[in-house]
């Protein structure tokens, strides 16, 4: 075996183990907040952050070592019902802070993405529930129809929900979906 040969399989080695890399990287954005921000990383209903950081030039960044797959969250200090959601898992996630509830996003890792796609579906019918709620029928008929169209979006959340689980029903998401979400029995 030459020197070549044994560089090449040095560099296919070093490679190698970076893509089996066990840490998380997130790249955050928050242009909406401002230089010095304080955001902070926890552990999805934990009361104290686990990590903090600020923002600079419209950015922030935390890097860890997955120990586990879980669910956490990032939020701004001053605003923390703004708050977004994510796996931590290995790979680079990213995340848009906004400061707007409901409207920062997560992408980047085949969990997180899996994620945003279903919180932004859950999102959509529970903005058409609210839609149809917030105008009342007064009639008996009009009231059924609009009692019916509540229970049609119900159901497509809860199985949007139920889809999600099933499609990663072999790892963390799925998991947390059955462990969490106790589908409506419905009539």
């Amino acid at each position: 075996m030459n020197i070549r040969s044994i560089y090449g399989l040095a560099a296919a080695g070093i490679l190698l183990c970076a893509c089996q890399s066990n840490t998380y990287q997130i790249d955050g954005y928050a242009n909406a907040y401002a230089e010095g921000d304080t955001i902070c990383l926890m552990k999805e209903g934990g009361l104290q952050p686990i990590a903090i950081t600020t923002v600079k030039e419209g950015k922030f960044a935390f890097y860890g070592e997955v120990k586990e797959i879980e669910l956490y969250s990032v939020m701004a200090k001053q605003t923390p019902d703004c708050q977004v959601s994510f796996f931590t898992e290995p790979g680079i996630t990213t995340i848009e802070l906004k400061t707007e509830p409901g409207t920062s996003r997560v992408s980047g890792t085949k969990l997180n993405n899996e994620w945003q796609q279903l919180t932004d579906s859950v999102a959509i019918l529970g903005n058409q529930v609210a839609l149809l709620l917030r105008h009342p029928e007064a009639d008996t008929t009009a009231q059924k129809a609009l009692v019916t169209n509540v229970d049609s979006l119900h159901r497509k959340m809860s199985a949007c929900i139920l889809n999600t689980a099933q499609r990663n029903k072999d790892n963390p998401l799925g998991k947390y979906i059955n462990e969490n979400y106790k589908a409506p029995e419905f009539k």
